[in-house]
């Protein structure tokens, strides 16, 4: 009999065995495709090209984490990606940022005016000021009071335009606004997008703090060491071991039954799956109304070469973040026709091109573009929306389309069919008011069943590839014995 059962070799899950494993419990993880990682994954997509077609860049890996499992020790490297952001738009102008803040703000003040400058410097300190005091939280229970001491209301529960108001021109606000809008479906104007933006400043897994970078061999080389080091405690891997479902007996679960019909008994079940999902394997129907139809379409293409920017020609935009959204009103009206069943007419996009700052993805000569494209309905038919995508990015970058050789669409029902993610919802659910801290899932007692913990990013403190719903999980696992 295992101690400790989990379900799903996602990121989450793997930090969870990690631990778990350390403290000396039995650990397996049963993971219903071929390779470890779920969306933070590196895979051949085309012969002899890898990418990742699910998390792209990182930052919010907890440092804690990083240094106590010792993942670069297992081979992890990361570089903090320069330029930080590019928004080039049609008019020939641009938005650059960098990881330091005077070379921001002195790019800013040249492009634009001094007023921008001074807007986006009081913006970012007061951000830099309330992360410091929040990042301490990530790693701790719910507790939204603690954040707000910490943060503010303004950030805990506000839009991101209200944010950005000391800006006065509207297109620098513009790729600061798309942060508070990544894998939500929301407008700027609306309560709760300041903090998915802010929520994205609490990295440090590139050594600077609020900054994003690479890891060398894109994103499956973060899950790869963090498959080293939980099977170096002595966790096991059990891949292409889907589970059917949790063995729940009097309020408590028991194991798992793997859909070859094997019956694993465990001490403990964690599950790296969303609510939705771990519910249904519960057998349980989910206790509240949980928002997670995903807004996404992502979408990969191998290109025979960069194309230029009017706006930046050359190399160098490519070794960072490239943000496609050209007006407040177009974020706006991107997410009311995807509330409104339409595809958007006008996607933003925030894409990378870790080919142009990584050699080990892709032959000499061939780069992979990765656009995370906002905002679709469910339904939507992915190769229309990256049609639509390619358009939008070709109006500041007219030689893409010819440079093509081969594309990769993923809308959200591609998403949920690939990673497993109800909705296909990249956070496991909206990181909106109402879903957050105590009303976001706690890791223990999963729909109250007694020794079935949630690890995934549906659960405190949310999404993206953070580890802390895996840890917390494991931690709740080690408290209750």
């Amino acid at each position: 009999m295992l101690d400790v059962a989990v379900i799903g070799a996602g990121h989450n899950g793997l930090v969870a065995a990690a631990y778990l494993a350390r403290a000396g419990l039995t650990v397996e993880c049963f993971e219903r495709r071929d390779i470890v990682g779920g969306a933070c994954v590196t895979e051949e997509l085309w012969p002899g090209v890898r990418a990742s077609p699910g998390a792209y860049t990182l930052s919010l890996l907890r440092p804690e984490i990083i240094g106590e499992l010792d993942l670069a020790g297992h081979g992890l490297e990361v570089a903090v990606h320069e330029p930080y952001l590019f928004a080039p738009f049609p008019d020939g102008r641009k938005v650059v940022t960098w990881s330091g803040r005077e070379k921001t703000c002195a790019a800013i003040e040249s492009d634009w005016s001094a007023a921008d400058a001074a807007g986006y410097r009081e913006f970012a300190d007061r951000w830099d000021e309330a992360a410091e005091r929040a990042r301490p939280l990530m790693l701790d229970r719910p507790d939204r009071e603690r954040w707000l001491e910490a943060v503010g209301e303004g950030i805990l529960e506000g839009s991101i335009a209200d944010e950005l108001a000391a800006i006065p021109s509207d297109q620098v606000r513009v790729p600061f606004a798309i942060q508070g809008l990544i894998g939500t479906l929301a407008g700027p104007d609306d309560p709760g997008t300041a903090f998915v933006g802010f929520y994205h400043d609490l990295g440090e897994a590139s050594g600077v703090p609020g900054a994003w970078g690479y890891a060398r061999g894109g994103m499956g080389a973060v899950t790869a060491a963090l498959r080293s080091a939980a099977e170096a405690a002595g966790a096991r891997m059990r891949t292409e071991r889907p589970v059917e479902h949790v063995l729940v007996e009097d309020g408590r679960a028991g194991g798992v039954v793997l859909a070859s019909g094997d019956e694993v008994r465990a001490h403990a079940v964690v599950s790296n799956a969303d609510p939705v999902t771990t519910a249904r394997l519960a057998g349980v129907s989910p206790s509240r109304d949980w928002q997670h139809a995903g807004p996404v379409v992502k979408v990969m293409l191998l290109l025979d070469g960069l194309p230029d920017f009017p706006a930046w020609p050359g190399p160098a935009p490519w070794q960072g973040a490239i943000d496609i959204g050209f007006t407040m009103d177009d974020l706006s009206a991107a997410a009311a026709d995807a509330r409104a069943g339409r595809p958007a007419a006008k996607p933003w996009i925030e894409a990378a091109c870790q080919t142009a700052a990584d050699d080990s993805l892709a032959p000499a000569g061939r780069h992979v573009l990765s656009l995370f494209c906002q905002c679709f309905p469910s339904d939507v038919d992915p190769d229309a929306a990256a049609d639509a995508a390619i358009a939008r990015f070709a109006e500041v970058c007219p030689e893409l389309p010819d440079r093509i050789l081969e594309r990769l669409a993923l809308g959200p029902r591609q998403l949920e069919e690939r990673f497993g993610l109800a909705g296909g919802h990249i956070f496991h659910g909206e990181m909106l008011p109402g879903q957050l801290f105590e009303d976001r899932y706690a890791s223990d007692r999963f729909e109250g069943i007694d020794g079935l913990y949630l690890a995934g990013s549906g659960a405190h403190p949310g999404g993206a590839v953070t580890g802390a719903p895996g840890y917390l999980a494991a931690k709740a696992v080690l408290a209750d014995g």
